[in-house]
């Protein structure tokens, strides 16, 4: 099988000492001894000077096999291939380039692909923290709010028979008072959220001009008349003025202490501790250097109050400032939600909601404009009386805006502060300039 090949032993290899060269010249297949020197054109076949003499001598087209070679070079079908061939190269370019970009691809997609599942671990991460801080929320709110229905329907019964002890008679049950498992039969057929606003009363506490603010202590209305410089009583339904106290200076805010205790702030002049049953001052609580405006107590013996760009935390029995925080400005009311939960507008367009020393969220809306008082309804929902864009925003413990309802629709223009009666669909709404309050209801 090898006879026609040139051989080289193993060890002549390994020595070096015969180079191996490529031949230029092939040898004939018939004839091992013979070079190729011609080409038959007709049989499509090279052969020696043997085969052209014996086996193609009849052949018309026998010619050198340097010519042939030149002609092969030369022809059509050399060039078609050596196109095709020019063409697969390129091909073959084209395919390494893109699996080049393929692996890039690759490359990059795993990346983004890996962040991509990084930010969605934070944001499962991070929602399932505020579903907790929020179930946590509405707990403590659900917890002050059954403990001031708990606290309510003890001393109720014992008001009333108080009362009554000396006109004992005939006993009538009144059917809409019967308090349900829920809290209030009437409660729970009102929606707050989408429910209608009746005005119930218009009460004009500041004979036409200033700020009034008001709250429900049990079955009575109490305001404050800061240029006049007293505090008023109505019975319930605000029709009929039972007393007032005169006070030593302009009262700003009232807010409730006790069952039969309120405190009423006095820019400049401190707090002043007022027996709501019968009108006398029970306390007065000078505070100098503390800026004092917006009151709300936080418990029986803590109290909150602010001006300006003040927030502080006073005990009542002491006088001592037990905190105290700077705000951006425009905080001149303050809603305490529970022993660490708060709020307080931080600006002119924006209210802050806080538990603890960290803000759960901070309310702005384009149709905010001087947020004052804030107030809270059985359900939960808050409430922002905003003065300059006169109207109210409802809003839920989370920060989403529920509604807004314009100052007309309670009958004032300017809202000031806004209470809520407490376990009832009853709120009270004061105006900042014309110095009335409304009685409204949702039903």
């Amino acid at each position: 099988m090898l006879a026609r090949h040139k051989l080289l032993s193993i060890q002549e290899m390994q020595s070096g000492g015969t180079p191996f060269e490529v031949c230029e010249v092939q040898s004939c297949e018939e004839h091992p001894g013979k070079i190729i020197e011609f080409y038959c054109l007709d049989h499509s076949q090279p052969c020696c000077t043997s085969c052209a003499t014996l086996s193609h001598r009849k052949c018309e087209n026998v010619t050198s096999i340097q010519k042939a070679a030149s002609g092969i070079k030369q022809s059509t079908k050399a060039s078609g291939l050596s196109q095709k061939l020019r063409e697969h190269v390129i091909q073959l370019g084209e395919i390494i380039d893109d699996r080049n970009k393929n692996l890039a691809d690759v490359e990059n997609s795993t990346g983004e692909i890996k962040t991509r599942v990084a930010d969605i671990k934070n944001e499962i991460s991070k929602h399932i923290d505020r579903i907790e801080e929020t179930l946590i929320t509405e707990l403590t709110s659900t917890k002050k709010q059954v403990e001031i229905e708990v606290k309510d329907e003890s001393f109720l019964p014992i008001t009333d028979f108080i009362r009554n002890a000396q006109t004992f008679g005939s006993i009538k049950v009144d059917k809409s008072s019967v308090i349900s498992l829920s809290g209030n039969l009437e409660i729970d057929k009102v929606d707050f959220r989408t429910g209608n606003i009746n005005i119930l009363q218009v009460i004009d506490v500041c004979n036409g001009a200033g700020s009034t603010s008001g709250i429900f202590v049990q079955n009575l209305l109490l305001f404050t008349v800061r240029e006049k410089n007293k505090v008023v009583k109505y019975n319930n339904d605000g029709q009929s003025l039972l007393s007032e106290l005169a006070l030593p200076g302009a009262p700003a805010d009232i807010a409730v202490v006790t069952q039969f205790k309120v405190a009423v702030s006095s820019h400049g002049q401190g707090v002043c501790v007022v027996d709501s049953n019968k009108m006398t001052l029970l306390q007065t609580l000078n505070l100098p250097g503390i800026p004092v405006y917006g009151l709300c107590f936080v418990n029986e013996d803590l109290f909150i109050t602010c001006h300006g760009s003040t927030l502080t935390w006073i005990n009542l029995s002491s006088g001592q400032t037990i905190n105290q925080k700077t705000t951006r400005g425009q905080s001149y009311f303050v809603l305490s939600l529970s022993q660490t939960d708060y709020m307080y507008a931080d600006s002119s367009t924006s209210v802050d909601y806080v538990v603890g020393n960290t803000k759960k969220f901070t309310y702005t809306n384009s149709d905010l404009s001087y947020p004052r008082g804030i107030g809270i309804d059985c359900m939960g929902n808050l409430y922002i009386a905003a003065v300059s864009s006169r109207n109210i925003h409802q809003i839920t413990n989370t920060g989403e805006l529920i509604r807004k309802i314009p100052a007309s629709t309670v009958g004032i223009e300017n809202p000031w502060t806004i209470r809520f009666a407490t376990n009832r669909n009853k709120m009270v709404v004061t105006c900042g300039i014309s110095g009335k309050a409304t009685i409204c209801e949702f039903v």
